[in-house]
């Protein structure tokens, strides 16, 4: 080592005469002009958000098989902003993560309580896109068997908070929603 030292001591000097050689350390790695260096995030992720409505209520456009019963009780996890009424979302090409969680339930479990999601009545349909290559979603639907629990702590005509826990997509989905209720009667109507 002392002689790597003594060389480059050596052809410091005959390649700068008798000039000052200042060596910069380099923390972590990185130089702070290092051009491969990925540039700082301009924002923060988005935060997950939910919303619940009748199924009757749901625009026909909606695409997830809600079952007969009008009263039927949805609820839409995002992993972005959801503004009522909700949409089904779609793959996108940027391999930005997003994930969405639907659940319908039979309306007599929108009441405070733990639900538990594997419950036969309970229909879930839940779609993942995160650094797939191309477009493209990943999921799966279908009538109890899904992983998890529901806890709904309280509820109102405007909205409910719930604790979603241990559920698929890696968990992506756990955690604690204050969910805001739509419907036709929360719904303004246009030009009033």
């Amino acid at each position: 080592m002392k002689s790597f030292l003594m060389a480059i001591g050596v052809m410091a000097i005959v390649s700068t005469g008798c000039e000052e050689i200042v060596f910069i350390p380099v923390l972590g790695g990185e130089h702070p002009s290092d051009p491969d260096s990925p540039p700082p995030p301009d924002d923060d992720p988005p935060v997950p958000s939910a919303i619940a409505m009748r199924a009757g209520d749901l625009p026909p456009d909606f695409n997830f098989r809600k079952g007969e019963d009008p009263d039927t009780f949805i609820l839409v996890f995002n992993s972005d902003v959801q503004e009522c009424p909700p949409t089904v979302i779609e793959p996108t090409c940027d391999n930005a993560p997003i994930w969405q969680l639907i659940l319908a339930l039979p309306p007599e479990l929108d009441t405070p309580g733990l639900i538990d999601l594997s419950d036969d009545r309970i229909r879930f349909q839940e779609a993942l896109s995160e650094n797939a290559n191309g477009c493209g979603l990943f999921g799966g639907e279908g009538f109890g068997g899904y992983r998890g629990t529901l806890e709904i702590i309280s509820t109102d005509e405007t909205s409910l908070f719930v604790k979603l826990r241990d559920t698929g997509m890696e968990g992506r989905a756990s955690g604690d929603y204050t969910v805001q209720r739509c419907g036709a009667a929360l719904e303004t109507a246009p030009g009033g």
